[in-house]
């Protein structure tokens, strides 16, 4: 497993954020998707935090600030 974070700007001038702990990017987005309800898959972007950490795939924080 990895711990990412994944951001999204929305339509407004919303910044969302997540950080969670996945197996792989794809299912990284999906879970960013699946806790802010925004945006879709592709429109997250998605970076490795950690490599080797202990699962199970879940999200750790996540949050809106004004863009």
């Amino acid at each position: 497993m990895q711990k990412f974070t994944c951001s999204l700007v929305g339509g407004g001038e919303d910044f969302y954020f997540v950080t969670l702990i996945a197996e792989t990017r794809t299912e990284a987005r999906k879970l960013a998707v699946a806790e802010t309800q925004q945006g879709e898959p592709r429109d997250w972007t998605v970076s490795v935090l950690e490599d080797n950490v202990d699962g199970p795939a879940r999200v750790l924080d996540s949050g809106t600030r004004e863009a």
